[in-house]
């Protein structure tokens, strides 16, 4: 097994299922950026109690 081979993270349906959305958001968009930018800016205006502002939210410290 090479190098590449053992960091290459084991497929996760999830991060995979993400990934595609993703992708579909922005074919939605004409692959434009100020499209998808405004696309988030109205889901995130009709959806704010999903919204994290990282300004309000706690800081969480890991144990090392």
């Amino acid at each position: 097994m090479s190098d590449v081979e053992k960091a290459r993270p084991a497929p996760d349906p999830l991060i995979d299922e993400v990934r595609a959305r993703r992708r579909e958001v922005f074919e939605d968009c004409g692959r434009d950026l100020d499209k998808l930018a405004e696309a988030i800016r109205r889901i995130e205006a009709e959806h704010p109690e999903k919204v994290v502002d990282r300004r309000k939210a706690p800081v969480q410290r890991t144990k090392r």
